[in-house]
């Protein structure tokens, strides 16, 4: 398995893993399926917001992206992590790899607190995010109406020792 920065042709891949997570679970609360036109102009939009897979044989096991918080400036150096993983992969530290790759590049990218929403219940998703140092920050309860239940929403951050922007 080879853990990379995502590229315009992984794309379908990383649709076919959203969009089955749109239409069978609830960690991700669209209710409508993502086009190929669209994640690529969220792909092409993306900035300094790094994408990554895991590619096992030219298939896509799982991919974890980096969205603004907010969209106000004094924001900028904060971002909202997300990481999906193929149910058939789940379970074998795919998410961790991506995680051990992705966490060191948003760093290097200059971001000072990662963000991460955990619909819930979700214990692989909090055990995951915790070993990597994210703590938990508060829970907005029933937020998200998804697969036939109200579904509360924990927030995890994790923030790194770095010097004040100039």
């Amino acid at each position: 398995m080879v853990i990379r920065l995502a590229s315009p042709e992984d794309l379908p891949g990383i649709l076919e893993i959203l969009n089955r997570e749109i239409r069978e679970g609830y960690a991700h609360f669209s209710v409508e399926s993502v086009t190929l036109a669209a994640i690529e102009q969220e792909f092409a939009q993306a900035g300094n917001l790094p994408w990554m897979v895991a590619d096992q044989d030219c298939e896509i096991l799982g991919f974890a992206r980096a969205n603004p918080w907010k969209s106000r400036g004094g924001y900028r150096h904060t971002c909202e992590v997300g990481v999906y993983v193929r149910p058939e992969a789940q379970g074998q530290s795919v998410g961790s790899r991506i995680y051990e790759a992705m966490i060191p590049e948003l760093k290097a990218r200059g971001f000072k607190t990662l963000l991460a929403g955990v619909a819930l219940p979700n214990p692989a998703s909090v055990r995951l995010h915790e070993r990597f140092g994210f703590r938990q920050v508060g829970t907005l309860p029933q937020v998200g109406w998804k697969q036939g239940a109200w579904r509360d929403v924990g927030y995890w951050a994790l923030t790194f020792d770095r010097p004040d922007p100039e």
